[in-house]
């Protein structure tokens, strides 16, 4: 029996990992080699190559390079916004599956042109979305259904930075976008998967953008961002707030149903009766790299789910309509403001 099943396991993916000398690539190393062989890594920064010795991996410091040279599976893919795009339709162009840091996309346009080429190549894109493999936001996704029909949600999610954004975030050409791009995809991915609506449907959001340093107002990336949500088929409503600058570091989801209410922060997720009295309760057990660990190794081991892959898709499409829409008025918007004060 036991040899068996060592016949059928799968064998371990070879990963080549894309910006890996990053905070977040170096912070993915291990984990990945849990589940995976690296066997490559890309990254021009001047610590990459004496970081892939110490790995034991061979550094390339372009994707072309490493495309001609490596065997691989998979690319694990961690750069700044602006390399994302362009990253991801090579790999893709190469035949490569593809598991990468949000966004999924910048643009809406961009979204589906990736789309299309996984689509084509039989590939997939997978974004690395922590929240979906957190137990207490899984309670939440399987208990949604007991608090009744959901009429109002308030999500807010901040940093207590105390000094202005630095590094490549700090960079209107790289980053592409402030908060809401940055910290705010996980939220919006996190209600897609609560409050899906019906295609072509997206919600309707009104939003207030605010900055904290004025650097980050000349070079037009929010430091906090207020949103406020409708949903048309369904009548639910909500408020979302994200920053980097806040007094302490916090996560709040609260959802109020006709039939009860669900409260979600990282330690623990609690079911509510209408009356408040507290149902049922999910903790957050373990550090929040077990929810990494968990979320790599289900990626990799559904590579070739079409099943799987085309849900992701959809619902990652949906995620980049809503920012790119929020994004779009703005800048509608300000050009508005500025023919006014012409």
């Amino acid at each position: 029996m036991t040899g068996d099943r060592s016949k059928n396991k799968l064998p371990r993916r070879r990963v080549l990992a894309v910006g890996f000398a990053g905070h977040q690539g170096k912070e993915y190393l291990p984990i990945v080699r849990e589940s995976a062989d690296i066997v490559g890594g890309v990254d021009p920064a001047p610590a990459a190559s004496s970081l892939a010795d110490e790995w034991g991996f061979p550094h390339y410091d372009v994707l072309g390079e490493a495309l001609r040279k490596v065997d691989f599976d998979a690319a694990v893919v961690t750069v700044p916004h602006s390399e994302h795009f362009p990253v991801c339709t090579e790999l893709l162009a190469h035949g490569s599956h593809v598991i990468k840091e949000k966004p999924f996309a910048v643009t809406e346009q961009e979204a589906r042109q990736l789309v299309h080429l996984a689509q084509r190549a039989d590939r997939s894109v997978l974004t690395l979305l922590q929240r979906n493999f957190d137990p207490v936001f899984q309670f939440a996704q399987e208990n949604l259904a007991r608090i009744g029909e959901p009429y109002w949600f308030s999500y807010d999610y901040h940093f207590n930075l105390a000094h202005p954004t630095t590094g490549w975030r700090a960079s209107r050409e790289q980053a592409m976008g402030g908060v809401l791009l940055d910290m705010g995809y996980h939220l919006i991915d996190v209600l897609s998967g609560l409050f899906p609506e019906p295609a072509p449907e997206p919600p309707r959001v009104h939003s207030a953008f605010v900055h904290h340093c004025q650097e980050m107002r000349d070079r037009r990336l929010e430091d906090l961002v207020s949103l406020m949500f409708s949903y048309p088929s369904t009548g639910l409503a909500g408020s979302l707030r994200v920053s980097r600058h806040n007094y302490e570091k916090t996560e709040h989801l609260c959802v109020l149903g006709t039939e009860g209410a669900l409260n979600v922060v990282p330690e623990a997720a609690v079911l509510h009766s209408v009356g408040g009295l507290p149902l049922e309760r999910r903790t957050g057990k373990g550090p929040r790299t077990d929810a990494v660990r968990s979320m790599i190794a289900h990626h990799l081991g559904h590579l070739d789910d079409r099943c799987y892959r085309q849900a992701h898709l959809q619902r990652q499409l949906a995620v980049v309509r809503t920012i790119d829409g929020i994004y779009r008025d703005r800048l509608r918007e300000r050009n508005e403001l500025a023919d006014r004060c012409a």
